[in-house]
C-alpha cells in the first residue's frame, strides 16, 4: 500500500491535492461561481447580494412558490431601506437643506428642474407686465 521509496511528505501532499482537487469541483458543480455586475447606473443602494437576490425572486413568483418570494422580497425591501438611511443618516438638517434634499432626489430618482431663460428676470418680467397692464384703477409706484 505504502511505497516505501517515496517519501511520506510527498505521498501526503499528492493525497491532499487529490482531495483538494476533488472538492473544489464538488463545489463548483453544485455552487458555481456567478458574476454580478454592478454599474454606475444602478441607484446607490443596489450591492451585488441584492441583484444576486432579485432573479431568484423572479424564479419564485414563476414557479408559484408566492409565499417564498414575498419572504425574500421582504429581504430585499428591508436591505434597500437599511442602505438608505445610512445613506441620509451623515446630513445634518440644521446646516444643509439643500443637502437633504438633494441627497434625497438622487435616492427618489427625481430631479430639480429649474427652467432658466436667458434674459429673463424677475426686473424685466415686472416691466413686460407693468407696460401691457391695461388696469384702469392701478397706478403704479413712482420710480425712483
Amino acid at each position: 500500500m505504502f511505497n516505501d521509496d517515496a517519501p511520506v511528505d510527498s505521498d501526503l501532499q499528492t493525497q491532499f491535492d487529490t482531495f483538494y482537487d476533488t472538492a473544489f469541483a464538488l463545489l463548483n458543480k453544485f455552487y458555481p461561481e456567478r458574476e454580478i455586475t454592478v454599474t454606475s447606473r444602478d441607484p446607490d443602494y443596489v450591492t451585488a447580494r441584492m441583484k444576486a437576490m432579485l432573479p431568484r425572486n423572479n424564479c419564485l413568483m414563476r414557479c408559484g412558490r408566492v409565499e417564498e418570494a414575498g419572504a425574500l422580497a421582504q429581504r430585499i425591501g428591508k436591505e434597500i431601506v437599511r442602505r438608505s438611511k445610512t445613506r441620509l443618516s451623515h446630513l445634518n438638517c440644521r446646516t444643509g437643506i439643500k443637502d437633504i434634499w438633494a441627497a434625497i432626489r438622487q435616492l427618489t430618482g427625481r430631479r430639480q428642474d429649474v427652467g432658466k431663460v436667458d434674459g429673463v428676470s424677475a426686473e424685466s418680467l415686472t416691466e413686460h407686465y407693468a407696460r401691457i397692464s391695461t388696469d384702469a384703477n392701478y397706478s403704479a409706484p413712482p420710480r425712483k
